[in-house]
């Protein structure tokens, strides 16, 4: 996922004049042979700030590896199999093993299914839930090259972009790795452009390459050419996404074709989102009390660096939904008591910083640093003592 071009009030009009010709195309693309026609689009609705509570364990279903799929292949621009040599190369790179290909899937499908349940919501294409696949496999602590200026999480946000579509990145969190936060700024993004270009093809283009050079291509191609699928002047790599996408779509809905067979009887154990008691330090405590473990609490959730839940990150989790009926019991669960200290003082545990130990006493950081002898840049160890008072 690029940087964002901020919103440009002028040449807004003429770019959305050019995108109208992304959904009517001069020249569509050809169904192969067995597919349906498309039905009509359903009236979009606007897309939800808050996600429903989570439902009690009672009303929790059973959902198997078929259910998800179906519900994937349903919102799928139809027909799903094209015609063409790239589409068919990509379906050969995907799954040039078919039974590993499955496995990858199967693997995916509940962090699928819970990015499909925001798809649904906003009322999106079903393409938008296979960008995960093309950016990280649905690795939520998947990392890109180049440092700490790199992509990273499932949508493989840069920081910038992250930044400003609201995702928290402080020290000991950052959002980029977590499904809940992530997953909801990358679905306000693919909402906003796609009310803007209309096409799903046309959004996924500009998720990839940014607003503003898809709105330039829209507006340049269109005074040379006219109506076209896509516009020319962008990089390979934006026209490849388009490629990729198209190419899982088949895999997913017609997966015979290039002789994939998914395990639909899998069941499947469906996630959801859990609110945090203030308070609350660390994510073993919290799969004690659910009774997980703690590794796979932790790899739903990287976000937390060292699994140490600072004061200034959200308070919010993804945990399988069949551990609502513990979850009201662990509302209140107190805080990790500090390892033993004198009075005046704090012990570090893993994961703290400065800023978050002179925030949760009450105290000025520049006091803290200065009492401690410590620089802003000072690196704390488990174990050391902190001054809390001079």
């Amino acid at each position: 996922m690029r940087a964002p071009r901020l919103l440009a009030a002028a040449g807004t009009a003429v770019a959305l004049a050019a995108c109208q010709s992304l959904s009517p195309p001069s020249a569509p693309d050809a169904p192969e042979r067995g597919t349906v026609a498309s039905s009509p689009t359903p009236k979009r609705v606007p897309l939800r700030t808050t996600r429903t509570a989570l439902p009690e364990l009672e009303a929790v279903q059973v959902r198997t590896a078929g259910d998800v799929l179906d519900r994937l292949t349903a919102r799928l621009d139809a027909p799903a199999c094209v015609r063409g040599s790239h589409n068919n190369l990509w379906r050969e790179r995907y799954a040039a093993q078919p039974d590993r290909f499955a496995a990858r899937v199967k693997r995916i499908l509940p962090l699928l299914d819970y990015v499909m349940d925001e798809v649904e919501a906003a009322d999106l294409p079903g393409e938008f839930a296979l960008i995960p696949v093309v950016e990280s496999w649905y690795r939520p602590d998947a990392h890109g090259a180049g440092g700490s200026g790199a992509p990273a999480g499932l949508w493989q946000m840069i920081p910038s972009t992250a930044r400003h579509h609201g995702v928290t990145i402080t020290p000991g969190y950052d959002g980029r790795y977590s499904p809940v936060e992530s997953t909801q700024a990358a679905i306000a993004y693919l909402d906003s452009l796609h009310t803007e270009f209309g096409d799903w093809r046309a959004t996924v283009m500009a998720y990839n390459a940014g607003e503003g050079r898809m709105r330039r291509a829209l507006a340049k191609d269109a005074r040379i050419h006219g109506e076209r699928r896509r516009p020319g002047g962008l990089a390979s790599h934006t026209y490849t996404y388009v490629d990729k996408l198209r190419a899982l779509s088949c895999l997913i809905a017609q997966p015979e074709k290039q002789g994939v067979a998914f395990e639909r009887d899998a069941v499947i154990e469906p996630l959801a989102e859990v609110t945090l008691a203030p308070g609350t330090q660390d994510l073993a405590a919290v799969a004690a009390a659910l009774e997980l473990e703690s590794t796979a609490l932790a790899a739903l959730n990287p976000a937390y660096a060292g699994g140490r839940i600072g004061v200034s990150a959200p308070h919010v989790l993804l945990v399988p939904a069949r551990t609502r009926l513990r979850w009201n019991g662990l509302a209140s669960l107190p805080s990790a008591s500090p390892p033993a200290a004198e009075a005046g003082e704090y012990i570090v545990r893993s994961g703290d910083t400065l800023s978050e130990i002179a925030q949760r006493h009450g105290l000025d950081l520049s006091q803290l640093l200065r009492w401690n002898q410590l620089s802003r840049s000072a690196v704390l160890q488990p174990g050391q003592s902190i001054k809390l008072t001079q």
